[in-house]
Order: C-alpha cells, then structure tokens, then sequence
C-alpha cells in the first residue's frame, strides 16, 4: 500500500501525440469532479513503447480513503504493464491536490474504491467489432458461439461492466441463470466500487480520453 502525499503541482492539460484529442466523461456529481477526472485524464500518456507495438492493457488501483473522504493510500490490484502502470501512477500523483472529499458524493467515507486505467489500440473502421460479432451470432440463433466471444472479452476487460451484462444475457438464452446471476451480481459490485474508468484508446493517429464509471 503506497501512501498519498499531496504536493502542490503546476499541471498542463496536454494529450499524447500531436493530432487534437478528444476529451469526453460522463456526468459527474459536481463540477470539481469533472475536473478532476479530466486533469486525472489528460496526464495518462500511451507509453510510447507499448504504443509502438500495439500492446493493449489496463491497470487497477485500489484508492483507500479516509474517514473524511481524502485520498489516504492506493496499491496496483492489477497490471498489464510497467510502462502503464508507471502513467497511470505519474498521472493520480498530478492529480492529487486537485481531490477533495465532497467529490464522493453519497459514497461511504473510510472505503476502497477502484480507479482503472484502459489502454487500447482501435481499428477506426471497426471499433465495436467483438460486440457486433456476438450480437450477430446471438440474432442467427447460435448463442454458444457468442458466449465464447463474452468469455474473451470478459477475460480480456474484467473491470467492463457491459461486457459482463453482454455474457449474462448470453447465459440467460442459454438457460445458464447461476452463470448470469453471477455477472449480474459482478456488474453491479464494479458499478458500486469503480470510482472511475479512464479510456486510453488510440484510432490511427488520434488519442481519445473517455471518462465513465465516475461517482454519481
């Protein structure tokens, strides 16, 4: 468990490569937190290696707060790359003086929360490919090879909770109900625990930031 220090930091808002960026989030609370997931956002850099080799990955902090609602400790649940984990870190450590407890919202004070981190690489042409497939398979009838599909998406994005609602449907077709009871249960526990998302996705040459998962 890493402790939190706040530093006062001049912080740029700047996105990686030199084509405009889009900087998109969902409807937050208040306006302070706006900010801060757009400042959280707009610091997390596309390693420039993993970049070059079209590498995909995520991380996922655990954010402890405190009984007052500040930012108190964070440790790495989960990670898919040094190179990430290292801006995903830089970017939360420039953020951090910009927190303030109120941003929790109605959320219990003295808790854990999840903070992810998505990196990926999308065919501009394709974007929503895997999905379309399953949905596909699911319209001719043969929800067996969809569920193979949501299992690998599923597998690949843990923290996504549509893809879990995508399976449990699949699993409900399929007369499956422990199995989408489950992700059922499983995408209501990350909706509940996932402080926000943050969406690094690179299309050809442009960097798009989406925000989601924030506290309502």
């Amino acid at each position: 468990m890493r402790p939190i220090t706040l530093l006062i930091l001049s912080i740029t808002i700047s996105f990686f490569l030199s084509s405009p960026a889009l900087a998109q989030e969902a409807p937050a609370s208040n306006g302070a937190l706006k900010v801060w997931e757009k400042i959280l956002a707009s610091n997390t850099r596309y390693p420039s290696a993993d970049l070059r080799a079209r590498k995909f990955g995520y991380i996922i902090m655990d954010v402890k707060f405190d009984e007052a609602g500040n930012l108190e400790s964070y440790e790495i649940a989960d990670t898919k790359s040094k190179e990430m984990q290292k801006s995903a870190e830089t970017a939360l450590e420039n953020s951090l003086d910009l927190w303030k407890p109120e941003m929790l919202g109605d959320r219990n004070r003295d808790e854990t929360y999840q903070l992810i981190f998505n990196f990926e690489m999308i065919d501009p042409n394709t974007p929503d490919e895997a999905i379309e497939a399953a949905t596909k398979y699911i319209y001719k009838g043969k929800p067996e090879k969809a569920l193979k599909i949501a299992d690998r998406l599923v597998t690949q994005k843990p923290f996504e909770p549509t893809y879990l609602e995508l399976r449990s449907q699949i699993n409900r077709q399929l007369g499956n109900e422990e199995a989408a009871t489950a992700d059922l249960l499983e995408n209501q526990r990350l909706q509940e625990k996932t402080l926000t998302k943050i969406d690094i996705k690179v299309f050809g040459v442009v960097s798009t930031r989406v925000i989601s998962g924030t506290i309502n």
